[in-house]
Formats: structure tokens, sequence, C-alpha cells
């Protein structure tokens, strides 16, 4: 999808959204025209927009597996962000000056509407988030301390490889474990997933300074308008950790959009070095990091594909499988930009 879309509202939520509509502040209401919820595909997605006398907002239901002071602190983050011209979504204080609106166990929140598509990986957009990326890792690290997330994920651990080992030691059950189409994908990648795996688990990457990160800045994440970055989104993915990592998986992630939007052949690598050229404007810190990209990234991607791994292993959960052909195609994607 290259913008966000916004669809009638399912007649299910109206009675628990006119119960949340009725404690927003006043000069907000009435609602001009119903409001509308989001048509993204996201396994968690419960955004809803409202046009108002005060412009068009955002009204956002956070997950049940959040809790409030986890909530309170990704919206410190995003005011604080906000207030320091970066493109953030401010969000809006809500009751007794809270930006978070209990109702019942649920918990809520208000933004702006913020217009624009998704980033498309055209020149002008990869260059802006570059640019953008950098300005927002270089800022966070200047993130008070009241503000500061909780600890990020950690990559290439012993617990990791030990899922590994019980993914190799079932490869005979994959069929019924993935499906014959993805059993057979995995087939195929797993001497390139383990090759990387002990390469990297015997590689010391250089130190990066451990900071808030934002270490998910995919395209669905950034939205673009006339070729400019106009809002970062997604901050419950901001946490403490080695910025390399989410340095690397955000170079991925923008560069292989813009590869996919090429239609003459273009040299990967070329993406990947104007990316950090790009990056290094705003980021300048970063410099030691930016050769060692490609493995960072892949330490990351490895992460996730254990993620995905242990669902399975462990409960049977399979609705992440569907993106799992996609982060093994990140292996040789990785290293085909950033080496």
């Amino acid at each position: 999808m290259s913008r966000p879309g916004w669809v009638k509202l399912d007649p299910a939520m109206a009675s628990t959204l006119d119960e949340v509509l009725s404690r927003l502040p006043k000069d907000i209401l009435p609602l001009q025209g119903d409001p509308e919820q989001s048509d993204a595909l996201g396994i968690n997605s419960k955004n809803f927009r409202l046009n108002t006398a005060r412009g068009v907002f955002v009204l956002k239901r956070w997950s049940d597996q959040a809790s409030l002071l986890e909530i309170r602190n990704t919206l410190s983050i995003m005011a604080w962000l906000a207030s320091e011209q970066l493109p953030v979504p401010a969000p809006v204080a809500l009751q007794q000056d809270s930006f978070a609106l209990s109702v019942g166990s649920a918990r809520w929140s208000l933004f702006p509407f913020v217009e624009g598509a998704y980033f498309s990986g055209a020149d002008d957009e990869l260059h802006s988030a570059a640019e953008v990326t950098g300005s927002l890792m270089d800022t966070l690290l200047q993130l008070p301390a009241a503000c500061l997330p909780t600890e990020g994920p950690a990559q290439l651990t012993v617990a990791d490889g030990a899922i590994l080992a019980r993914m190799e030691s079932a490869s005979r059950t994959w069929d019924a474990l993935l499906g014959e189409d993805l059993a057979a994908l995995l087939a195929l990648s797993w001497p390139l997933l383990i090759s990387e795996w002990e390469n990297l688990s015997a590689t010391k990457l250089p130190n990066s300074r451990i900071q808030a990160a934002h270490f998910d800045l995919h395209p669905h994440n950034l939205l673009v308008a006339d070729g400019r970055v106009t809002a970062v989104l997604d901050f419950e993915a901001c946490k403490v950790m080695p910025v390399g990592f989410a340095l690397g998986f955000a170079a991925l992630k923008q560069c292989r959009q813009a590869m996919s939007l090429r239609t003459l052949p273009t040299n990967p690598h070329f993406v990947g070095s104007l990316y950090a050229d790009h990056l290094l404007r705003t980021c300048p810190g970063a410099h030691e990091l930016v050769p060692h990209f490609g493995s960072f990234a892949v330490a990351e991607v490895l992460r996730r594909i254990c993620s995905i791994f242990r669902l399975n292993l462990e409960s049977g959960e399979k609705k992440w499988n569907k993106v799992l052909v996609v982060q093994l195609s990140h292996l040789g994607e990785a290293r085909a930009l950033f080496n």
C-alpha cells in the first residue's frame, strides 16, 4: 500500500469508541463526520481517524500487552522529540494533563493526523529518510534520563543459538511445522543462515554507543510528502540498545525499498553508499559503524528469524511465518547493499 487507508468504522467498535470520545477534551467535540478506522494489515493495527473542529486527529488504542508505565514512557519520548523539532507526532494532553487516557482496561492516545504516503524509496525520499534516521538517532542520544525507555532486544544470544540448533534437529518436520513451500525455502536458505550465524558469533563487531534507539524504521513507519519525511511512527520500538543494530537494520529496510522501486538495473552497493553519505550528514558519530552496516543488519535479521522459529517450536504460533520469507531474503540483501 502506498498510502495509509481509512475505512468506515466497524459497527462492533461503535459503542467502545463512543465511550472514549465522550472523555476527550470538550473543544474537540462534536466530530465533523463519522470516525474512520485504519485498514492497515498490521496485526495490532487499532488506529482511528477523527475529523474535528480543531483539525484531524488519530486516536490510537494501545496494545493490551503494553503497561501504563511503558505507554507513558513512549508518549514522553514522542513529546520530547517533537519539542526538538523532529518530525514526530506530538501527543495531545488528555485527562489530568496526561497523554494517555484509560477507559476500562484499554489505554488510548490522541495525535495530530499527518498527511502523507508511506516511504516509497524514491531518490529524494531516500536522502530525506537517511538524514532523518541519522538526526533521530543522534537526538535520542540526548534523551532526558526521565524519558529513557526499557532495555531493547539482544542479538546473537546463546538462547537464539539454542533455537537454531533445535530448528536444525527438527528439519525432518519442517513441512508439518511451516508448510511445504516455506519449508523448501528454509532448506535452501539454511546454509547461508548458519554461515552468517557462525561468522557473526565469532566476529567482534565494533562497539556502538548504548542509547535510546528506534530499531524498526521500515517503510511503513515513515510518512513522506513532496520527497520529505513528514512523520516517524511506532515509538513502541524505541528501546535502549547498541545503536549500530538499529542503524544497520533501518538502512537495510529503507535501501531495499529504494532498490524495489527501480526499474533499471542499479548497483545495490551504490544505493547503500548513497544512503550512508546522507545519514552521516546528520549523524557523524556513526562514521565507524557504517562499514559494518551489513553485519549489524544481518545480526538483527537473525534475531527476528529466531523469534519466528521460537514461536513455532514453543507455542505453535504461526502468524509471523508470513514475514519469514522477507527475513530470509534480507540475509542476501544486506550483504549486497553494504558489503
